[in-house]
C-alpha cells in the first residue's frame, strides 16, 4: 500500500496532472482579469445607481 506522499508523486507525473497545471498557468491571469474588470463595472453602475437615487430624492441621501 502506498503513503499519501507516494500517491501525490505519481498523481504528479500523470498526463491529466501536466494538462491541468499548465492550463491552470495560462488561464489564471485571464480570469484574474475578467474578475477585476468585472468588479469594476458594477462598482460603475452601482455609483449611477446612487447618483440617480440622489437626484430623483433632490439631492437628499436615501
Amino acid at each position: 500500500m502506498l503513503s499519501r506522499r507516494q500517491e501525490r508523486e505519481q498523481l504528479k507525473t500523470t498526463l491529466g496532472y501536466r494538462i491541468w497545471s499548465v492550463g491552470f498557468t495560462i488561464f489564471y491571469p485571464i480570469i484574474s482579469l475578467f474578475a477585476l474588470v468585472f468588479t469594476g463595472i458594477v462598482r460603475l453602475f452601482s455609483g449611477l445607481s446612487q447618483g440617480l437615487v440622489w437626484l430623483l430624492n433632490g439631492g437628499k441621501r436615501a
